[in-house]
C-alpha cells in the first residue's frame, strides 16, 4: 500500500518462532499469547492464553493471537493491543545434511491462484511478473485457458477436486453431460473428506501440505456450505481469517482493520508471507501448497496494477529456491463485475482466465516435453486439465482414491483432438470458441418475445425455491430499456440468439441463448445469465448465481 503509514502500534513480533515485545516507554504492559488451531472450515480449537515471555515464549502452531495490557494510574490494567502472527510451526527441524532442492527426488507443487483474472488482463496489469516468470522461470503462457462455470465454486471443483457440479443440458450445442453431485446438498450439505481433493493425493505420496484463502466464507463454504469436517492440509491458514473477519463465533469487529490497512497490508500480503515461511520452512521435504487470493482483484478490474512490484520481487526473491518446483500460476475465471463485464471483450475475458505453467530447472531442457507444452499451450484447456495435470505429478503408492475420476488431459502429453467445447464439457455459453454473429436491428421480431421468455422461467425457478418463494418480488422485463439481440451465422434452420436484456424491479441487466427454428415460432432457452449490478444474500447457489432480486414490500 504506498505511502501508507501503520496506524497500529508495532508491539510485538514473531520471529523465528520467537515472540518478542518491544518495551513502550512510561509503561507497563502485560501480554498473553494463544494458538489458534483448525478445527473445520468454520470453527477453531481455542489454545490456552498464556504469558508472553519476551524472546521465550515459542508458540507450537501456524496462527497466534495476541493481546496486551498497559497499567493505568489506578492500578487497573486495560486492553489496548491485538494483533494475530502467523508462522509455520514445523515440530521436527531440519536435518543438518538435508540434500538441496535440485537433489530432492520429488519436486515441490505450488499452486497460486489470483481469483477473476483473465489472461489479458494479466499481461496488461502484471508485465514485469509476466517478464520474470517468462525469462527466468521460463513459464509457459496457455493462452486458452477457458472456464467451466460461472464463479469460483464450479471451476475450483474442477481444478481441486476433478468434479462437475453442474450438468450440461442436451441442447442443439451440446451433446449433454451429468453433472457429478445430484443436487446442489450432495457437495454443500455434506462434508468433502472423502473426496479426491488434490490435496490428499500429494499428501498420500509424502508431500507436506498447505492451504490458504483470504476470504473465511471461500470455495468450499460460500453459500452456507459446510466443505471439510477435518484439516484438510498439514498447514491450514483457515484460523486466520476465521479470527480476523470475525466468522469465528466470537466476534472481534476490530481485527480486520487492525491487520489490514492499520498495518498497511492487503489479505493477500499475508497469504504470501505465510507461502515464503513455508517454503523457508520445508527444504528438505517435497511440498504441494494452494494459495488462493480471492479479495486482491475479486471486485475491482483495476486493483491487480498495484501489485505487480510486490509480485515480481516474490518470484525474483525465490529462484533458487522454486528451482525443483512445479509453479502453476492461474485464475479461476475472469473479471465478472464492473462495466466492462458487459462489452463483448468483458464476456470473453470473464471466460477466458490466465494460466502460467514453469516447471523443474532439470525438465526445462527437456526437449520433447517443452515442445509438447508449447504445442498444447495453443489449445483449448478446461480447469478438468489442471486436475488431470496435478494428478499426474504425483504418485503415491498407496492412496486414498486408488482410481480418481479423470475428465481432463494432462497437458504433458499430446492432447486429444478435436478440442471443441463440449468435449471438454465447457457449457455453450462460456466457450472462448465463439461462431460468428451479427446484431439485429432494434425493430426485429424476436427480442420482446424471447425476452419475455427468458424473465418467465427466471420467475420459475424463484418459485420453485422456498428460500425465494415467499421474499422476491416478480421480476417483469424492462422494456423501455434496450433488449440486444445477436444471432449466431450459418446455423441453417435451426436460429440461435443471444439475448441481453433487463428487468426491474431492481434494475438487474440479464443474458441469455434462445433457439428458435424457421418457420416455428416456438422459443426454447439454452441457458441465461446475469450481469452482476446488485450484492445480495441468497441460500440456494442455482439461483444465486444468476439472479439479482429485491424484496417484496411486505419483507421489507
Amino acid at each position: 500500500m504506498k505511502n501508507c503509514k501503520p496506524k497500529v502500534p508495532k508491539i510485538t513480533k514473531l520471529e523465528n518462532g520467537q515472540i518478542f515485545i518491544f518495551p513502550q516507554p512510561n509503561t507497563n504492559i502485560l501480554c498473553q499469547w494463544r494458538c489458534l488451531f483448525p478445527k473445520s472450515d468454520d470453527s477453531i480449537n481455542w489454545g490456552i492464553w498464556t504469558t508472553a515471555e519476551n524472546g521465550t515464549s515459542k508458540p507450537e502452531c501456524d496462527i497466534i493471537e495476541i493481546q496486551c495490557r498497559k497499567k493505568e494510574e489506578s492500578g487497573t490494567f486495560k486492553n489496548f493491543y491485538k494483533y494475530l502472527h502467523h508462522q509455520i510451526y514445523r515440530e521436527d527441524p531440519p536435518s543438518a545434511e538435508m540434500p538441496s532442492p535440485q537433489n530432492l527426488e520429488k519436486a515441490d507443487v505450488f499452486v497460486i491462484v489470483i481469483d477473476s483474472v483473465s489472461e489479458s488482463q494479466l499481461i496488461r496489469s502484471m508485465p514485469k511478473t509476466v517478464h520474470m516468470l517468462r525469462e527466468y522461470y521460463e513459464s509457459i503462457p496457455f493462452r486458452h485457458l477457458n472456464k467451466i462455470g460461472i464463479n469460483s465454486r464450479p471451476n475450483g471443483f474442477a481444478m481441486l477436486l476433478g468434479k462437475t457440479i453442474n450438468s450440461i443440458p442436451k441442447s442443439p450445442m451440446s451433446r449433454g453431460h451429468e453433472a457429478d453431485y445430484k443436487n446442489y446438498h450432495a457437495y454443500c450439505s455434506k462434508y468433502l473428506d472423502g473426496e479426491q481433493f488434490i490435496g490428499f493425493r500429494y499428501q498420500d505420496d509424502g508431500y507436506v501440505t498447505m492451504m490458504s484463502e483470504d476470504w473465511a466464507k471461500g470455495l468450499f463454504n460460500w453459500q452456507n456450505c459446510i466443505g471439510f469436517k477435518a484439516k484438510l492440509t498439514d498447514h491450514y491458514m483457515r484460523p486466520f481469517q476465521l479470527q480476523y473477519e470475525a466468522s469465528s463465533g466470537i466476534r472481534d469487529k476490530d481485527m480486520d482493520s487492525i491487520m489490514n490497512k492499520g498495518s498497511c497490508k492487503e489479505s493477500f500480503n499475508h497469504q504470501i508471507e505465510y507461502l515464503q515461511n513455508f517454503i523457508n520452512a520445508y527444504p528438505d521435504k517435497p511440498k504441494f501448497s494452494l494459495t488462493w487470493m480471492i479479495n486482491l482483484a475479486h471486485n475491482d478490474y483495476n486493483a491487480l496494477y498495484h501489485t505487480d512490484d510486490y509480485f515480481y520481487q516474490f518470484f525474483k526473491n525465490n529462484q533458487e529456491k522454486l528451482n525443483n518446483s512445479y509453479v502453476f500460476f492461474l485464475g479461476d475465471h475472469g473479471p465478472r463485475f464492473g462495466g466492462l463485464r458487459k462489452t463483448d471483450i468483458g464476456e470473453t475475458e470473464d471466460n477466458n482466465p490466465f494460466f502460467f505453467l514453469s516447471l523443474p530447472a532439470n525438465l526445462r531442457r527437456n526437449t520433447e516435453l517443452t515442445e509438447i507444452l508449447k504445442s498444447n499451450s495453443k489449445m483449448l484447456i478446461s480447469q478438468y486439465d489442471i486436475y488431470a495435470t496435478l494428478t499426474e505429478i504425483a504418485k503415491p503408492s498407496n492412496p486414498r482414491t486408488p482410481k480418481p475420476l479423470i475428465k481432463g488431459s494432462s497437458i504433458f502429453h499430446p492432447l486429444p483432438q478435436p478440442r471443441t467445447c463440449d468435449k471438454l464439457m465447457i457449457p455453450f455459453q462460456y466457450c472462448i470458441c465463439k461462431p460468428e454473429t451479427k446484431i439485429l436491428p432494434k425493430n426485429n421480431s424476436i427480442a420482446i418475445p424471447a425476452a419475455e421468455k427468458l424473465v418467465s422461467q427466471m420467475n420459475s425457478n424463484l418459485r420453485e425455491y422456498k428460500e425465494t418463494r415467499r421474499k422476491c418480488a416478480t421480476l417483469k422485463l424492462d422494456i423501455n430499456s434496450t433488449i440486444k439481440v445477436e444471432e449466431f451465422v450459418d446455423k441453417g434452420n435451426l436460429k440461435i440468439y443471444h439475448i441481453t436484456y433487463s428487468t426491474q424491479p431492481g434494475g438487474g441487466q440479464f443474458w441469455g441463448y434462445v433457439s428458435k427454428r424457421e418457420n416455428d415460432e416456438t422459443i426454447n432457452i439454452l441457458s441465461r445469465e446475469r450481469h452482476p449490478k446488485k450484492k445480495f444474500m441468497i441460500q440456494h447457489y442455482s439461483l444465486a448465481h444468476f439472479y439479482t432480486f429485491e424484496y417484496s414490500a411486505s419483507n421489507g
